[in-house]
C-alpha cells in the first residue's frame, strides 16, 4: 500500500453526529407549529430519540424559529424521519423534503452556525446561544450525552461566544420586534394615537412593546392567560392588564395587535376578528410572533385587516442584510476554525486510546517476563522477551487495526476501553 493511501486511511474522520431539523429558512410556519414541541418536552424528545437503533446521545433544541435533534451514532436519517413524522400526523416524505440533516463535521458545523447566531432571524442574536445552552445542559443533567455530544456542544457555545465578542454581528442587530413597528408604521402611519394589545406576557411581548414604546405608542393593553404575569409585564412597561375573558372585546378597541404565547393552538380566530373590525372603522394590525401561530390564517382575508407571521418577518428582515456581510464574513471564519479545532481534539482523543492500548499490552508482556523469568531463572531473558513481545504484537495490532477504523464509534472505543480494563485505570 502506497503513501498516499496511508495518509488517507490515517486522515481524521469528524465524529458520527446526526443533526435534524426544520427551522424557518428552509420549513413554512404551518409545518414547524405542527412540530413545536412544549416548553416541558424537548427533553422527553431526546430521551425518547437516545433509544434509536444506533444512537447513543441526544440533545433537542428547541426554539420558536426551529426544532432540531442532535443524535451521536451511526443513526438512519429515514428513521428521524418517520418518528416525527408520526408525532407531527404529517408524511414521512413531505416531512424528509422540508427538515435538512447533516453527518459528520457538517453537523458540527451547523450548530457552531446557530450557537453564533448565523442562522437566526435576527442575525447575530444572542438570546440563541442561551436556548441552546439550556437545551444542552438539560440533556446532560439527564444523562443524555456523553464523550461525544459534551465536547461539540461545549465548543459550540465556546464559539458562539468568540462571534458575540469578537465580531460586529449583532451590532444595530434587524429583530423581529423592530421590524414589527415598521409594519405598523406603514398601516397606521404615526403610532403616537395607536392603541398597543399584547397577547402573551413574555420576554418577546416585552421587547416588541419597547421598540413600538420608543417609536411612540402610549396606550398599551397586556392579556394573558396568568393574569398574575399579565400584571407583571404591565407593571414594567406603563401598561393596563386585562383579563384573557376579554381579548375578544380588546381587539376592537386597539390598533395594533403583537401576539407571541405558547399556545398550541391559535386564540385570536378569525371569527373574533371579524366581530372586532365590525365594531370599528381603523385598519387592525395583527403581529403574530408566535409558533404555532396565534392568528388563524384565514384572518388575513378580512378587509382592512393586515396580518403578519414569523414568515413575513424573515422576507423583511433578508432584505436589509446586504450592509452586515462583512461582519458574517468574520463569524464564518470563526465558525471553521472552531470546527477543524473541535475534530482535530476528537482525533487526538483517539491518538490518546491507540497509545494507552498499546501501553496496556506492553505493560502485560513486561509483567509476564518477570513473572516467567522468577520461575525460570536459567531462561535466555532476550529469547523470552522476543518471544512474548511476538506473542503480544499478534493481538496487539488486529485491534489498533479494528480501532482505527471505527475511530469515529464511540460505542467501539468503549468496549475495548471495557474489555481491556482501561476504563478501570
Amino acid at each position: 500500500m502506497g503513501e498516499g493511501s496511508e495518509q488517507r486511511r490515517s486522515a481524521p474522520a469528524a465524529p458520527p453526529v446526526l443533526s435534524w431539523g426544520v427551522d424557518h429558512h428552509r420549513s413554512p410556519v404551518a409545518l414547524r407549529e405542527r412540530l413545536a414541541v412544549a416548553a416541558t418536552d424537548p427533553l422527553a424528545l431526546a430521551a425518547q430519540f437516545r433509544q434509536l437503533p444506533g444512537a447513543s446521545e441526544c440533545v433537542v433544541v428547541s426554539t420558536c424559529n426551529r426544532l432540531e435533534i442532535y443524535l451521536s451514532g451511526a443513526v438512519e436519517r429515514s428513521r428521524v424521519d418517520a418518528a416525527l413524522a408520526e408525532r407531527a400526523g404529517v408524511a414521512a416524505g413531505e416531512l424528509a423534503d422540508q427538515a435538512f440533516s447533516h453527518q459528520g463535521e457538517a453537523a458540527a458545523r451547523h450548530l457552531f452556525r446557530v450557537a453564533s447566531g448565523l442562522e437566526s432571524m435576527i442575525l447575530g442574536e444572542a438570546e440563541i446561544a442561551g436556548q441552546v445552552r439550556r437545551s444542552y445542559d438539560a440533556a446532560r443533567t439527564a444523562g443524555l450525552t456523553g464523550g461525544v455530544l459534551n465536547p461539540l456542544f461545549q465548543r459550540a457555545l465556546a464559539c458562539g461566544k468568540d462571534v458575540r465578542t469578537t465580531t460586529g454581528l449583532g451590532d444595530h442587530k434587524l429583530s423581529v420586534a423592530s421590524q414589527a413597528v415598521d409594519l405598523a408604521k406603514q398601516v397606521h402611519g404615526d403610532l403616537a394615537s395607536a392603541r398597543l394589545l399584547l397577547v402573551g406576557a413574555g420576554e418577546t411581548a416585552e421587547l416588541a412593546a419597547r421598540y413600538l414604546v420608543a417609536a411612540g405608542v402610549r396606550t398599551i393593553t397586556v392579556v394573558n392567560r396568568n393574569a398574575e404575569r399579565a400584571h407583571e409585564l404591565a407593571g414594567r412597561i406603563g401598561a393596563t392588564a386585562l383579563g384573557w375573558e376579554g381579548l375578544a372585546g380588546a381587539l376592537a378597541s386597539h390598533d395594533v395587535v403583537v401576539s407571541s404565547t405558547a399556545a398550541p393552538h391559535p386564540v385570536i380566530t378569525a371569527a373574533m376578528v371579524r366581530g372586532a373590525v365590525r365594531a370599528r372603522r381603523a385598519p387592525l394590525v395583527l403581529i403574530d410572533l408566535a409558533v404555532p401561530r396565534d392568528v388563524e390564517p384565514d384572518a388575513g382575508e378580512l378587509d382592512d385587516v393586515f396580518v403578519f407571521n414569523v414568515d413575513h418577518l424573515e422576507r423583511v428582515i433578508a432584505q436589509h442584510l446586504g450592509q452586515r456581510q462583512q461582519e458574517v464574513a468574520a463569524a464564518e471564519s470563526l465558525v471553521l476554525s472552531a470546527v477543524e479545532a473541535w475534530r482535530r481534539a476528537a482525533d487526538a482523543d483517539c491518538t490518546d486510546l491507540l497509545a494507552r492500548v498499546a501501553c496496556h499490552f506492553r505493560d502485560v508482556v513486561a509483567a509476564e517476563e518477570a513473572r516467567l523469568a522468577a520461575k525460570l531463572p536459567g531462561a535466555d531473558r532476550e529469547q523470552l522477551r522476543y518471544g512474548l513481545d511476538r506473542v503480544g504484537n499478534k493481538l496487539l495490532h488486529p485491534m489498533l487495526a479494528w480501532l482505527r477504523e471505527h475511530a469515529d464509534d464511540p460505542q467501539a472505543r468503549r468496549m475495548v476501553e471495557e474489555m481491556i480494563g482501561l476504563d478501570r485505570e
